[in-house]
């Protein structure tokens, strides 16, 4: 590979990609233990086992940089290459191992905190958690009739991938066409283009079939894990429990390669800081750093998860510290429906039940009868905790899902989407969804699966979207198309359209 060629990233998120481009399909600088080094072709897999111990690398030992928090402006550079790129305004800069950096803030939290009664000052860690899905990683690749590259893989994200293959091979994105059957999990692993880009690249060049299938070891080691993160939770508040105020800090371990890693670091604080509306002021600051560990990526909750336990961790170290019940201090603080979210981008909680969530626990638990244990005899117990979280379903103003219904032969309707079924059920989700618009058996509804060529542009299935995001789609599409067969229905019937709704069903 051309060491000069332009870089690239795995990630797969709606364009403009936050994520730096820092990859080559096969790059002389390997970063971490299961970097590839070499691509083995042959016609069959025994061949390929037989070549790979006749391979000898000769490596040039470098300094490793292993613990993130020794990463930052660290003596050895983990990617010193000049062509390394980055979005503007995401704050990195190669030279100091720093993918992004991220500050935001609303008040004067300094003074805030310096006038609360007590203060929660702690550090927590999140290590990295490795996903398996039954289905490893696995694409194939071949040429079709017209010279266009087309590839079949496991993947979350067919537009995505379109868009890194092109980028990675340096070809037209019309000259691809990604096709995703079903799959066997994803978990969001594989929103991150982990195996696509290699029997792309050989057949590409070779103009013939390649596959690559990932053992479960490889999927172990040269994938896309959650990221590690350590977290500094400053938590202010008043000795009946007024929360005035959080300061957030996350150090985030991207690994060897940045994907993901400015979006990750910054829900950590845009998912946990918000839960509390009560707060007068927060600050929140990230650093997303390189380290020579297996590069981290997409994982189920995408940095909230280690951003809600840190706050909840110190909330509930409040609660003990105030000799409070800490569900009695997050009624006290939630956000609710009207409030401004802090650390939400200025947003308004639009719709918001988490008051009457945290009353049906309250309620279905006997929290007030049982927390903080109960005794169930023979030596055995029942322990209570709380914690609040907050999930967003698509990213707004930017993800988007999109679906084409037409009516087939026999009456049976053809429902086509871009989204992925990773096992999730969400193709027969998005067929309930059109069935019940037509009122129509659901098995006279095909769903098929995302295809570049013949799909609807769709963002594709991560962040808790597809439901709701490709489900909305579907359900004004399903509508447009009963509007459009009652309004010819009438026409044959010489009748008002509005009356053949009663016919239909």
């Amino acid at each position: 590979m051309d060491q000069n060629g332009k870089r690239y990233t795995q990630a797969g998120q709606t364009p403009p990609e936050p994520s730096p481009m820092d990859r080559l399909v096969l790059d002389r600088h390997v970063r971490f233990v299961g970097d590839p080094v070499a691509l083995v072709v042959g016609r069959t897999e025994k061949a390929c086992e037989r070549a790979l111990p006749l391979i000898r690398v000769q490596y040039e030992v470098l300094p490793a940089v292993l613990d993130m928090d020794i990463a930052l402006d660290n003596p050895t550079v983990i990617h010193p290459e000049e062509n390394w790129e980055e979005v503007p305004g995401i704050g990195g800069d190669r030279m100091r191992n720093l993918v992004s950096h991220e500050e935001s803030g609303s008040g004067d939290i300094d003074a805030v905190l310096s006038s609360c009664d007590v203060v929660i000052d702690r550090t927590y860690r999140t290590q990295a958690c490795q996903q398996a899905m039954m289905e490893t990683f696995r694409s194939y690749a071949e040429i079709d009739a017209f010279g266009r590259l087309v590839i079949t893989a496991s993947t979350q994200i067919v537009f995505h991938t379109r868009r890194i293959v092109a980028n990675a091979l340096h070809i037209p994105e019309a000259m691809i066409r990604v096709r995703k059957p079903r799959i066997g999990g994803g978990f969001g692993a594989k929103q991150t283009a982990v195996s696509a880009v290699y029997p792309a690249f050989v057949t590409w060049k070779l103009k013939k079939p390649s596959m690559i299938v990932f053992s479960r070891v490889e999927s172990q080691t040269a994938s896309s894990p959650r990221h590690p993160m350590e977290l500094h939770v400053k938590l202010g508040a008043m000795k009946d429990g007024t929360i005035r105020g959080i300061a957030l800090h996350t150090l985030s371990d991207t690994g060897a390669y940045g994907e993901h890693g400015p979006t990750t670091i910054g829900l950590s604080g845009h998912k946990s800081i918000p839960l509390y509306g009560s707060a007068e002021a927060f600050r929140f600051t990230g650093d997303c750093v390189y380290t020579n560990h297996m590069s981290s990526g997409a994982y189920r909750g995408y940095g909230a998860t280690q951003g809600i336990f840190a706050v909840e961790s110190a909330v509930n170290e409040l609660a003990d510290t105030l000799h409070l019940d800490p569900l009695a201090i997050r009624e006290k603080n939630q956000v609710r429906e009207g409030m401004v979210m802090p650390a939400y981008f200025g947003e308004t909680a639009g719709s918001c039940a988490l008051d009457r969530c945290l009353e049906s626990v309250r309620r279905r638990i006997d929290w007030d009868e049982n927390f903080p244990v109960k005794e169930l005899g023979d030596g055995k117990c029942l322990a209570y905790g709380i914690a609040m979280a907050m999930q967003g379903s698509g990213i707004s103003a930017v993800d988007q899902g999109s679906a084409t219904i037409k009516l087939s032969d026999g009456g049976f309707f053809n429902l086509i989407v871009g989204s992925a079924d990773m096992g999730t059920g969400s193709n027969t989700t998005l067929s309930q969804i059109a069935a019940e618009v037509l009122d129509v058996d659901l098995a006279r509804v095909q769903c098929f699966d995302a295809d570049t060529d013949i799909s609807p542009y769709d963002s594709g299935s991560y962040a808790s979207s597809t439901a709701y995001v490709t489900g909305g789609a579907v359900e004004k599409a399903a509508r447009k198309l009963r509007e459009k067969i009652l309004a010819y229905g009438a026409e044959l019937l010489h009748c008002d359209p509005e009356g053949m709704w009663g016919h239909w069903k």
